[in-house]
This record gives structure tokens, C-alpha cells and sequence, in this order.
């Protein structure tokens, strides 16, 4: 890995604001952006894909954007060797390049390396392509699930050809699709540093809903309608097209292909929040959070920092694990060793943490501090989150009001651990987290 270069990754769902904040990053370090939303890459379709418009994109010079044509292929192999290739020309000049969109498997195979599948023949691709076309969408949805349900969980159900990739591998291997996901992977010359950005869900669908609105008054209907003759085509078979191709066709009412439109880009935003969640490295953010976001990338570039989740603890760290309800552990990590973690256990109506705790002698804690239970706050979602938490670091924490109490002020259900970590931690004190 190359010291010195870094790309900053821009993720979150559908309808978060990534290009807004993309653009705005790509301004203050005076840099390009890459898209890594695989439905923009493609000239024709422009509205139904939230593109950024000419206005946007004069404001920093954007990559891999109106690139290709519908009617060639372009897979994420493809992009990963194109986007490695235009990075190292752009990194001669520049130490920042931005990262932008929330096609989850394009980030991964530029940051980490895509992984190495078998061989498949042509005869059962197209075997798998066929019963497609006789049997639909929900032959193949159904199909995955029975075969490789934990890649089902992940996957975009509603793009074909990732559940025919998928199927066709597992008939050609007899190993599900999600078996090849966890090799080895090679090094990059860049340091990825994760922002995604968040919303509470009712929000996000609030989001979702009103850009679908937005898109049919701009025009999308028209657009689908010039595009219906070519709806065949692999780079057609996504939300936003497919339900107006069945309008086109005389199966849906308008206003139930719009309403389908939402729900689907709803469902599609629940799985690319699954998988951030299973990543593990994503630094939540508000798009307000403009100068944590900062301080954070800050961090990552000097301190070589890193956000890690992990169901393992790191070294050093004692904690009382609570049986009934499942822990996690959240960590800042200094080139892959742990610097500080805590402990959180979510229940039913509250978030209960042990820590921030810090593993070694850190010189910037009230840092460390805010990026952790930044973070917490911004995951549990509206429950209430507690914590104790060492007095070491009982200072003010911008953005975050720290309320003291005792210890039988806590949830029930973590008494007996608070109870315990206390008399491991004497110096600890009880605390409920909130914005300030």
C-alpha cells in the first residue's frame, strides 16, 4: 500500500446525498471524482438513475459517468481494471481522488480486489438465461434462495443478471456463489478511507419516495418510453425502468408502476444497507457532519486511522458480555492495530456501551472519543444509548451532550453488567449519550 494516496469512498443508499457531498469534498481537496454507481456509467439513462446534472458535474470533473452504451457490456471486472488504470494516472498528479456511489460490489472490487470464480460454461449461462426468460424474475429470486441464501441476503434481487452470475456459478461449481466471496485479496497503492452517509430510516424512505416523484415530473416516463424498444438489454433491468416497461405494456396502472418504483428503490436501499453492515468500515455521517467528516479523513491520513466493527474483541480490552443479547465490538484502529473500542449491546429500546476504553497511550482521545460514539449515536437509530465510560475522558464532546447518572439510573437489563464493569473499571462513570 502506498503511503501518501488516498481515496475517499462516498457510500450510503439511494436518495442519501452522496453527490452533493462527493462534490463538495472533491471542491476542498481541489480533486476529481469516480462513480461507482454501475447504472450511471450507461449514456442513455439518465433521469431514472439520478445522475448529476451538467450543473453538478461543472463543479469538479467526474469519471465513468455517460461512458458506455446499453447496448455493450460492461461488467465490474471491467471497471475495476479501467478505474485502477485511471487512478494510477491521476494519482501522478493528485494525493486525494474521491469515490462516489452505492453500487456496493464496484467499491469493493477497486478498494479490495474482486474475487476469483470458476470457469463457467457457455451452455449452462445460457441455460440459466433462458429459464429467465421463460420464468421471470421471481423463478431466479427463488432459485438463489434455495441454492446460496446468504448471498441472497446481500445481493440486488431485482438484477438479473447478478442472480444468473450467481446460479450459473453454483451449477457450474456445485459451490454456492457466496463460498468465493472471502479470498485473499491484493493489495492497492491507495488507502481507501469509508464515509457513509446515513439517515433514520423513515427519513431515508421519506427521501425515496419524494425522488421518485421528482424523477416522473422530470420526465422519466418519457425516457422509459424511448428506451422501451431496448428494455432487453442486461443495463435495463433495474428499478425505475422495469416497472414502466410493465406500464408500457399495458400491466400496471401508472400510479402502480410509480408506487412499485418506491417500494422497490426502498428495498434496494434495505440491501445496500446490508451490505455496508457487513463491511464493517463504513464511518457513518450526516451530510451536515461536514467537520467531523473532516477531522476524521484528517485522521485517517496521518494517524492511519481506521473505523472497524468486529465480533471479536481486541487485545486488552476487558468487557462483560451479556448473554441473552449480542455484542459487538467498535474500534479505532492505527495501521490495523486497535488504539481505542467499546463494547455495545442493542436491546429493545436502548443501546447499552462499555467504553470508550482506551489500548494504548493516545495523545488525541477527545478525537477518538467523538468518532466512536459519533458513530453509536448515529446507528442506534432513535432508542437511547447508555454507557460507562472512563472519567479519564469526561470532557466535552462537540456535537454530543454527555448526562451523568448512576449506575441505577441504567436499563434494567444491564445492570448486572454495569455492575460488573465497574468493579473492573473503577474510574468508570455511568453516562447517558445524546446530540447536543
Amino acid at each position: 500500500m502506498q503511503s501518501g494516496k488516498f481515496l475517499i469512498v462516498v457510500g450510503g443508499p439511494t436518495a442519501s446525498g452522496k453527490t452533493d457531498f462527493a462534490i463538495r469534498l472533491a471542491r476542498h481537496f481541489n480533486t476529481v471524482i469516480l462513480s461507482a454507481d454501475s447504472r450511471q456509467f450507461f449514456g442513455e439513462m439518465n433521469i431514472g438513475t439520478a445522475k448529476p446534472t451538467a450543473e453538478e458535474m461543472a463543479q469538479a470533473p467526474h469519471y465513468f459517468i455517460n461512458s458506455r452504451s446499453i447496448e455493450s457490456e460492461y461488467s465490474v471486472g471491467d471497471f475495476e481494471r479501467d478505474a485502477l488504470q485511471l487512478l494510477e494516472r491521476l494519482f501522478e498528479e493528485k494525493n486525494v481522488v474521491i469515490l462516489a456511489g452505492g453500487s456496493g460490489l464496484y467499491i469493493k472490487a477497486l478498494c479490495e480486489g474482486l474475487d476469483k470464480f470458476p470457469e463457467v460454461p457457455l451452455v449452462i449461462r445460457q441455460a440459466v438465461e433462458e429459464e429467465y426468460q421463460e420464468k421471470g424474475l421471481p423463478h431466479l429470486q427463488a432459485e438463489l434462495q434455495r441454492i446460496d441464501p446468504a448471498y441472497y441476503k446481500i445481493v440486488d434481487a431485482n438484477n438479473p443478471h447478478r442472480l444468473i452470475r450467481a446460479i450459473a456459478v453454483f451449477r457450474a461449481s456445485r459451490q454456492p456463489y457466496s463460498s468465493f466471496l472471502s479470498q485473499a485479496r491484493p493489495q492497492r497503492f491507495f488507502t481507501p478511507i469509508f464515509l457513509q452517509l446515513h439517515w433514520p430510516r423513515a427519513e431515508l424512505y421519506a427521501r425515496i419516495d419524494a425522488r421518485v416523484e421528482t424523477m416522473m415530473e422530470q420526465g422519466l416516463l418519457e425516457e422509459a418510453r424511448s428506451l422501451y424498444p431496448k428494455r432487453k438489454f442486461t443495463a435495463l433491468q433495474t428499478v425505475g425502468y422495469q416497472e414502466l416497461f410493465e406500464h408500457l405494456d399495458g400491466r400496471l396502472s401508472l400510479e402502480e408502476a410509480v408506487s412499485l418504483i418506491q417500494r422497490n428503490s426502498r428495498r434496494y436501499a434495505k440491501r445496500q444497507l446490508t451490505w455496508y453492515r457487513r463491511d464493517g468500515h463504513w464511518k457513518l455521517l450526516r451530510p451536515e457532519d461536514w467537520e467531523l467528516a473532516l477531522f476524521f479523513i484528517e485522521a485517517a491520513m496521518l494517524k492511519k486511522w481506521a473505523l472497524l466493527y468486529s465480533d471479536e474483541a481486541p487485545g486488552n480490552f476487558t468487557f462483560h458480555p451479556m448473554p441473552q443479547l449480542r455484542g459487538q465490538f467498535l474500534q479505532i484502529t492505527q495501521s490495523g492495530k486497535p488504539v481505542a473500542a467499546l463494547y455495545l449491546v442493542e436491546g429493545k429500546d436502548a443501546v447499552w456501551l462499555q467504553g470508550p476504553f482506551y489500548l494504548v497511550q493516545e495523545d488525541n482521545i477527545p478525537l477518538a472519543e467523538r468518532i466512536l460514539l459519533h458513530e453509536v449515536l448515529l446507528a442506534s437509530a432513535n432508542k437511547k444509548v447508555f454507557a460507562l465510560k472512563s472519567s479519564v475522558s469526561n470532557h466535552p464532546t462537540p456535537g454530543l451532550k454527555l448526562t451523568p447518572i448512576t449506575l441505577s439510573g441504567l436499563p434494567d437489563w444491564t445492570r448486572a453488567a454495569a455492575e460488573k464493569i465497574a468493579e473492573l473499571y473503577p474510574d468508570a462513570g455511568a453516562f447517558e449519550i445524546s446530540k447536543a
